[in-house]
């Protein structure tokens, strides 16, 4: 099925919101400066879409680098935070 379950968002359009979003050194840049709580809401929000099935296939390598960069974002807001 091209559109994923439900029919809402292929496992390819998660591909690509992480790669532009979350692993994109200059977007990862601008929104840690910005709006760190942002870009941590964002992977967080990538990750439950895996653990729901709704990205059903994501690349080993992509969900390994979405669950590093969820780590870093959260020990940032930790460190800013105390």
């Amino acid at each position: 099925m091209p559109w994923g379950v439900g029919g809402v968002v292929a496992d390819w359009m998660y591909e690509k919101l992480t790669e532009a979003y979350v692993l994109d050194p200059e977007t990862a840049k601008f929104l840690q400066e910005s709006n760190p709580w942002a870009r941590h809401g964002i992977t967080e929000r990538l990750l439950e879409a895996v653990e729901r099935g709704l990205w059903e296939h994501p690349e080993a390598d992509t969900l390994a680098a979405l669950r590093q960069a969820y780590l870093d974002t959260e020990a940032d807001l930790e460190s800013t935070t105390e």
